[in-house]
């Protein structure tokens, strides 16, 4: 049987982090992580994961800022999606010049987030 895949989710909104493990959570492990700092904890800390979703706008550091720091912190290939409510054409290409593997527009689009989850996932998973 194969390991479900590991997503980390960086949201401080009590409410999208619900959100995310209603729509991923029964699909993939995942971990939620309200804070940059818990995030770059677990990860420093040897804890693998498949794909990172983080929020742009977290307390304190902005989720491009945390594309950075995750990838120092050794994320390495990990791919990273960027959410927010922000959605426009200039957030959009900062995000995605930063490295980020792509971008989710808040509100969530149930089926568009479990379909940028599998296209950066491919493989054993979820069908």
């Amino acid at each position: 049987m194969a390991t479900a895949r590991r997503i980390l989710l960086v949201e401080d909104d009590p409410g999208y982090q619900e959100l995310g493990e209603t729509i991923l959570g029964g699909l993939f492990e995942l971990t939620v992580c309200s804070s940059v700092e818990d995030a770059l904890e677990r990860i420093a800390g040897g804890r693998r994961y498949d794909l990172i979703i983080s929020d742009i706008h977290l307390f304190g550091v902005s989720g491009l800022e945390l594309l950075g720091r995750l990838k120092e912190a050794g994320a390495g290939s990990c791919p990273i999606i960027i959410c927010s409510s922000q959605s426009d054409p200039a957030t959009r290409q900062s995000a995605m010049a930063l490295g980020a593997a792509g971008f989710i527009a808040k509100p969530y689009d149930f089926e568009a987030v479990v379909a940028l989850v599998r296209k950066l996932l491919p493989g054993p998973g979820p069908a």
